[in-house]
């Protein structure tokens, strides 16, 4: 034997060491269904003892429940025929068990409900401590299912005469109080009711337990017979797999390659599923075969049956400024054989079209010397991911701009208030100055410059509160916050705007306890502007009506809804998405004073208070704009 067949021929402990790792895995092959078979017949047996324990609880539960109603209605009926205290708090003492295990029930009935009071109601019910975690498995899981829905259905009934019951027994000590005032004769009657009620609900009860008894044996029988049936399965199951087993171990080569064509197919789901497509480009022949999804990301017709494609035609699909570094990447991967990984834009409708982002990965394979290097590896289409990852660096552009520009406002509104209160202080010195009295002409010049000024600074100090809300310098400090006195100094403030535009205001009456979370200089601040822009915005003659209402969300929040009806001309649907933008004037104002920026500081401010404003209008008919603010105890 030659110096290279000895090499050729593996050593015996190789041989040795390969046939103990098969018997291995024959063997771990052949155990482990009989392992599997059998944890799933014991976890159905487990399955089966709790279930069976649970309805074993809920049985003896039920006795207690009934020997407790039992009781109580004695009590009870004692009570109403002596008015004997101590009968009252023995009923009290023995409807408590079936109390427990009535609010027990309603929690659980919950989405998500609170284990810790479940077991406390349990227990009031005389439940053990032991039973209880497999009686709230039992109810969670089984009660809407055909096995327990008649037992269920029963216990819910059975607690609703439970509540009739506690309604008898207030009755009966409304009778029996002290402060209760009613003939001998009336009180005889209404006791004598008392108890013939007693007499026909006692009956119900105890057909209703008897109703609970019975869906609960029938609910033990059915289950019984289920996991019997699922016991057997499992055992034929069990056997059918072993011979199956025992049948395979002698092909067990075929299924080896069974095996690794599933692998394969898993592959391709995998690759398809999450847009992947495979290539494989032959160096020698320099043809790049590529699969339905590879051929898609290039904008190739997608048969997955096609011929190779010649690799210079997806050069010219590659757009040109990526070309050299393609270029230079393909060559030190073809000489160096290190793995490729590059994302490149590529224009498949020619090159004018939109471009769109692909990425490589990719590793050589075969000898240079051999003349079959390959390379092989996936290909997918980024330009959503390229798209999304431009527009996260564009909104992180903007947001900078933004703070640069509100930070540059701030600034320069800071700046302007300086010179600018200066010239409205030397136009009022004029005004004021006697020893050199304005002509007409010229004190109406200086009014109009006086004008312009307090204009501006109206503006400076919008600007300032748009800036300080935006960069979270403004301060809002939310409290309880009494709604009348603000809304009536609201109404106060903007009474020169209401008489200068001939407009009615009606302002509701409201209660002084009623309150919201709000800062109130700046719900002041929101309602004077709104205010402002009914009588701005309004007919001639028209009214301004503000309604005041309270409403609940789903989530059992309470808040406080406060609606300012106009009657101006009214909004389109253009209109209103325009609204609530800086220096967006609202239709036909251009002649109205106003800076264009009140709309804009009411939604931040109420946004800041944490409620939120809507608007709803009618061309013609006039709008309405409400904000709503959480409730708040004065």
């Amino acid at each position: 034997m030659s110096t290279a067949d000895a090499h050729l021929r593996p050593s015996p402990d190789a041989t040795a060491a390969a046939n103990a790792d098969g018997r291995r895995l024959h063997k771990a092959l052949v155990m482990s269904p009989l392992l599997i078979g059998n944890a799933v017949m014991l976890i159905l047996c487990l399955l089966a003892f709790q279930v069976l324990s649970a309805t074993r609880a809920y049985v003896g539960g039920q006795a207690l429940w009934s020997k407790g109603r039992e009781q109580a209605i004695q009590h009870l009926r004692e009570y109403a025929r002596s008015g004997d205290a101590t009968q009252l708090r023995a009923y009290e003492q023995a409807l408590d068990g079936p109390l427990g295990d009535h609010e027990a029930r309603l929690e659980m009935d919950k989405r998500e409900p609170d284990r810790e009071a479940i077991v406390r109601g349990l227990l009031r019910g005389g439940n053990s401590p032991d039973d209880i975690p497999g009686m709230i498995r039992l109810y969670r899981n089984f009660s809407t299912s055909e096995l327990m829905a008649d037992a269920v259905r029963a216990w819910q009934v059975a607690d609703d005469r439970l509540l009739v019951l506690q309604d008898m027994s207030r009755q009966l000590q409304q009778l029996y109080g002290p402060q209760q005032q009613i003939d001998a004769a009336a009180r005889t009657a209404q006791i004598d009711a008392a108890l013939r009620s007693l007499d026909t609900l006692e009956p119900e009860l105890r057909k209703l337990e008897q109703q609970f008894s019975a869906a609960l044996g029938e609910a033990s029988r059915s289950t019984f017979r289920v996991l019997s049936v699922l016991l057997v399965l499992a055992g034929v199951a069990l056997t059918l797999a072993v011979l199956l087993i025992m049948r395979q171990g002698l092909v067990r080569q075929r299924r080896y390659e069974l095996a690794l064509e599933d692998a394969n197919r898993r592959w391709n789901l995998a690759a398809e599923g999450d847009g992947l497509g495979l290539f494989e480009w032959r160096l020698r022949e320099d043809l790049v075969a590529m699969d339905a999804n590879a051929r898609a990301a290039y904008g190739l017709d997608a048969d997955p049956n096609a011929p190779p494609v010649p690799r210079e035609r997806l050069r010219a699909l590659t757009d040109p400024a990526d070309v050299a570094s393609l270029r230079a990447e393909l060559e030190r991967v073809i000489h160096r054989g290190h793995g490729f990984h590059l994302r490149y834009r590529i224009r498949p409708h020619g090159a004018e079209s939109e471009a769109r982002h692909v990425e490589v990965t990719s590793v050589m394979r075969g000898a240079i010397a051999a003349g079959d290097r390959r390379m092989i590896g996936i290909v997918r289409d980024v330009s959503a991911r390229v798209r999304q990852e431009r527009a996260e660096l564009d909104r992180a552009t903007a947001e900078r701009t933004a703070g640069a520009r509100m930070e540059f406002l701030s600034r320069l509104s800071h700046e302007l208030r300086t010179p600018l209160n200066a010239v409205l202080g030397f136009a009022d010195l004029l005004v004021l100055d006697n020893s050199e009295p304005l002509t007409p002409r010229q004190l109406q010049r200086v009014q109009l410059v006086t004008d312009a000024g307090r204009h501006l600074l109206h503006l400076v100090d919008d600007v300032l509160d748009i800036s300080g809300i935006d960069s979270g310098r403004l301060s809002v400090e939310r409290s309880a916050t009494p709604l009348a006195p603000v809304l009536a100094a609201a109404a106060a403030l903007t009474s020169p705007e209401q008489q200068e535009f001939g407009v009615r205001l009606e302002l509701p009456d409201l209660p002084p306890d009623l309150a919201v979370w709000s800062d109130a200089r700046r719900l002041g601040q929101v309602l004077a502007n709104l205010l402002s822009n009914g009588f701005k915005y309004n007919r001639p003659g028209g009214s301004v009506r503000v309604e005041v209402r309270r409403t609940s969300d789903e989530g059992g929040r309470h808040h406080v809804r406060i609606e300012v009806h106009d009657q101006g001309p009214g909004l389109d649907d253009a209109q209103q998405q325009q609204l609530f933008q800086a220096f967006k004037r609202l239709p036909g104002a251009s002649h109205r004073r106003g800076t264009g920026l009140g709309l804009t500081i009411v939604k931040l401010l109420v946004e800041q208070m944490g409620g939120r404003i809507e608007v709803r209008s009618v061309v013609g008919e006039g709008s309405v704009f409400s904000i709503t603010l959480e409730t708040a105890s004065a």
